[in-house]
């Protein structure tokens, strides 16, 4: 399969659009998730032109942005992936032990999402330190990082308890819970709530 992130926006949207379920919500919330670590980029390298040095940290920011956008692309290869596993699984719903093959297939499908929420809050604290250190124009693109990357986060905490249906008691969970709140401050701090 050739990795997602040579494709052009175009063919990502139309396979999204299309009737096979891979593509679908955790690639397009990497997607997403790589946007909004463009712009921390942006913001970062925008700051460090005009002031001619690295003002608040703004080459460390930029750098791990870039890490990060890195990231989220990879993730929505590994999420096709493991979904797909899921598929494979749910194909072969007759034979001996599939409940048992699901779970373990569901359980690691929730990986992908979790390390996304992960990435895309580490994404909204930096979205949010740029953004109180912007100034003119860039402060919209700081603030849309952050919107975008709050809302990955949000989006990712019902895909992995659709995954963890079975576990109600998986660490998995509460991590995300506890980045869903973290990010929502990051945003709120971003916006100037």
């Amino acid at each position: 399969m050739t990795e997602l992130s040579e494709s052009s926006l175009r063919s990502l949207a139309e396979r999204v659009a299309s009737a096979d379920p891979a593509p679908g919500a955790g690639p397009s919330a990497a997607w997403t998730c790589a946007l909004a670590a463009a712009l921390v980029e942006m913001v970062s390298a925008v700051a460090l032109r005009k002031d001619g040095g690295d003002a608040g940290g703004a080459a460390d920011r930029r750098d791990r942005a870039a890490a990060l956008r890195t990231r989220a692309l990879e993730l929505a290869d590994e999420d096709v992936a493991a979904y797909t596993a899921v598929l494979a699984v749910l194909r072969r719903r007759e034979e001996r032990g599939h409940g048992a093959r699901l779970k373990v297939a569901l359980s690691d499908a929730a990986d992908p999402p979790v390390a996304l929420v992960e990435v895309a809050a580490e994404l909204a604290r930096l979205a949010a330190d740029a953004a109180a250190e912007a100034r003119g124009g860039v402060r919209g693109e700081a603030m849309t990082a952050a919107i975008l990357a709050e809302a990955v986060v949000r989006a990712g905490k019902p895909l992995v308890d659709l995954n963890l249906a079975s576990a109600p008691d998986d660490q998995r969970r509460a991590r995300v819970r506890e980045l869903a709140e973290a990010a929502a401050g990051d945003l709120g701090r971003a916006l100037g709530d």
